[in-house]
């Protein structure tokens, strides 16, 4: 037999070619620095997904919390608001004079800022690109819901979260030019050492009726509300990777994936809402809780109902600013909200989601 009849078995040629091939990778390993090599390994891990409570925070004391939320504070307030201007329509004809107006109020008032209107076309795009490798069951529920305004609501979160800066309401009028908002809302602050810095987000009050004599409580079931004090979301104002945003869409992924679960075929797009319901799964009743407890949390202790009450100037509390009714929903019959005099934007209240 020749000396080279071991060629002739396949398996013996399959062990050496992997012999080679092993040799190989291994003299090029060692070639390369083992600081850039673990760096370049790292770039290919899966991004870790924005919309997942870590199972750590559940654990910690109240002062645990605090000084962890405190901590993402002053991260974020060494950042600026982004100067720019989201708002979202289906198309870019928006039907009417009095929309348009509304709308060129925005950029006219402030040159200095951007201003995009997102399409549904243009919205769907921005969902996929910012979130499909991190978080793709939101992109899922934003795709598949059947009804809109849930993908309407969360898409002001998503944006406030990845981008920051103003999202409004295509039926919102600005008033005031963005830029005087921060000095018009803080100069009573200023003895207590209060600057623009120190907040990262700002609320509108939309209802304060703390006062049963006023308003009983049949009054806040008829009016469509939940309590007597509650936060609008027709305008969002913050520094992008907020916690209040991520916890935000975080509780609203967590509650609509357990209500999948419940459906027959458990498919997003059974999924039905009355407009109660939608209020609170996607709307300003979960808006108010996740920001109370966001609140109690950064302040590490209850901050009551009453604390929230009565202002007829901004409120800070931990990094977020709290705006009187006045300053983002003027005119309207309760709250004590006052005439567009002094306000920083006008609310028309379409509605165009109640059809949905």
């Amino acid at each position: 037999m020749s000396s080279l009849g071991w060629l002739g078995r396949p398996q013996s040629v399959i062990t050496i070619l992997a012999l080679v091939v092993l040799s190989t990778i291994a003299y090029h390993i060692h070639q390369v620095p083992h600081q850039n090599f673990i760096s370049s390994l790292r770039i290919y891990q899966k991004p870790q997904p924005y919309f997942r409570d870590d199972p750590k925070i559940s654990t910690m004391s109240n002062e645990e919390k605090k000084t962890n939320l405190l901590n993402l504070a002053s991260k974020l307030s060494a950042t600026e608001f982004p100067k720019h201007i989201y708002q979202t329509w289906k198309t870019i004809a928006l039907g009417s004079n009095a929309a348009y107006n509304h709308q060129s109020s925005w950029f006219k008032k402030n040159p200095s800022h951007e201003y995009t209107l997102l399409t549904d076309k243009t919205a769907q795009q921005y969902v996929t690109e910012n979130f499909a490798t991190t978080d793709p069951y939101i992109v899922k529920l934003y795709n598949q819901v059947t009804q809109r305004i849930l993908a309407a609501d969360l898409l002001r979160y998503l944006i406030a979260f990845k981008s920051g800066g103003l999202y409004t309401d295509i039926d919102t009028e600005c008033n005031v030019s963005i830029d005087d908002w921060m000095g018009k809302s803080i100069s009573h602050m200023s003895k207590a050492g209060i600057k623009a810095s120190d907040i990262n987000v700002i609320v509108g009050m939309e209802l304060d009726v703390l006062n049963k004599t006023r308003y009983p409580d049949n009054w806040i079931e008829s009016a469509g509300f939940s309590q007597r004090i509650q936060f609008l979301q027709w305008s969002v104002y913050a520094k992008p990777g907020h916690e209040i945003l991520r916890r935000m869409v975080t509780s609203v992924q967590e509650a609509m994936r357990e209500d999948v679960e419940k459906t027959a075929a458990k498919r997003i797009a059974d999924l039905r809402y009355t407009n109660v319901q939608i209020l609170d799964k996607t709307g300003p009743f979960r808006w108010t809780r996740v920001i109370m407890e966001y609140v109690d949390q950064i302040e590490g202790r209850k901050v009551e109902l009453e604390e929230y009450s009565g202002l007829h100037e901004a409120k800070k509390f931990g990094d977020v600013l709290f705006l009187p009714v006045n300053r983002w929903s003027p005119g309207v019959p309760h709250s004590d909200a006052g005439g567009r005099e002094t306000s920083f934007l006008v609310h028309h209240f379409g509605g165009s989601w109640k059809g949905n």
